[in-house]
């Protein structure tokens, strides 16, 4: 009796689980109306899209009025833009929910909560040190603030990256989720554009604060006009200089964390918690160091070690300098230092290459996740 009612036990969750595996399928396959307004939407977003494209082909990707060396319009800058446009497309209703309830249960977590609460307190406190630096008091505070912004949002987006998906797959409410009328793309595509609605939003909270702290710091310093004056013979180039190129290094920032985002949440799915995290770090700073691969790589330059290196030894670091993001692109706080502007060439060609990287990304977990059993 013990034995029959073991198999039954057995047989019944069999059952249950071919039901829910069909379940999935079935709801993945069922076909969900878009409504015209989010059409309209995408359509609106999507013109967006192809003006900037077609300001930065006409005159964007110069430097100044005419071409300079160094100034060139690529095809990987072309890419970019078909890679924003096919995920505008590829976001239906659906997936708008799927991110919107990924960045509610984000912005619930508590460790995240402290410690954006603890950023933003440290931040408005930033001018109390200052001090230790006289008369360098304004790079300090540009500098540390900027860098702090830097370090807290990349944990962020490591952490969040790779806590996404397993909780889902632990509970079992994936079953539920894909039940529905959900494919795996748009459930990967969903959670990304959650997890990258959450960044933007902690970083946007950490510059605004830093912005008026440093503007409030400046004006109390120098009164109004000092602030705003031009003064290129002392390399004061005026506080509408310093926010305008401090703009350009966050939006620089924010592609850098969608990067991450993007392969913590393809790392998550192929290995464990912990590999993941290992993984992303190491993989970030190895990015942090593309352009030293690449010289490396070719064994160009000056640097000696570079021209001895073996050639397998150089075939492999060639192989890693395009298999790496080239995450020292996006890091602009030496332009910061020398107060050196950053164009909006300079911007789109880092945001293309990353863009380009997100997809791959994209697409790589897409076809891992449909080829995974639950």
């Amino acid at each position: 009796m013990r034995k029959s009612t073991f198999i039954g036990d057995n047989m019944s969750l069999v059952s249950s689980s071919t039901a829910d595996f069909k379940a999935m399928n079935s709801g993945a396959r069922q076909g969900v109306h878009v409504p015209s307004s989010w059409r309209i939407g995408q359509v609106v977003v999507s013109l967006l899209i192809l003006a900037i494209a077609i300001y930065f082909n006409t005159k964007g990707w110069m430097t100044g009025p005419k071409p300079v060396p160094g100034d060139s319009k690529t095809l990987l800058d072309q890419l970019g833009f078909v890679v924003l446009l096919a995920i505008t497309w590829l976001t239906t209703p659906t997936v708008g929910v799927i991110a919107s309830t990924t960045f509610q249960e984000s912005v619930r977590k508590r460790w995240l909560i402290v410690l954006l609460g603890g950023s933003l307190v440290l931040l408005a406190c930033s001018v109390l040190f200052v001090g230790i630096q006289p008369g360098s008091e304004t790079a300090l505070l540009r500098d540390y603030c900027t860098g702090f912004i830097i370090g807290i949002t990349m944990l962020m987006s490591i952490f969040l990256g790779v806590s996404l998906v397993p909780p889902e797959i632990e509970r079992r409410t994936i079953f539920t989720i894909l039940s529905k009328p959900v494919n795996r793309m748009e459930f990967i595509l969903g959670k990304f554009l959650g997890l990258c609605l959450t960044l933007f939003i902690n970083l946007f909270l950490m510059v605004v604060i830093f912005f008026v702290t440093y503007i409030l710091f400046e004006i109390n310093r120098q009164g109004y006009a000092g602030a705003m004056a031009v003064d290129m013979a002392s390399q004061h180039p005026g506080m509408k200089f310093d926010v305008l190129n401090l703009t350009s290094a966050f939006i620089l920032h924010f592609g850098q964390l969608t990067i991450m985002a993007a392969l913590a949440l393809v790392l998550s799915l192929v290995v464990s918690h912990i590999t993941a995290l290992v993984g992303a770090f190491v993989i970030y700073f190895a990015g942090q160091m593309s352009s030293y691969w690449g010289v490396m790589g070719t064994g160009h330059g000056e640097d000696t070690v570079a021209q001895n290196m073996p050639k397998a030894a150089q075939g492999a670091m060639h192989i890693m300098y395009f298999l790496l993001p080239r995450l020292d692109r996006f890091d602009v706080r030496t332009q910061l230092v020398t107060q050196t502007p950053v164009f909006f060439n300079y911007v789109w060609k880092s945001w293309s290459a990353g863009l380009v990287y997100v997809g791959a990304l994209l697409l790589i977990g897409y076809l891992v996740f449909s080829d995974r059993e639950f």
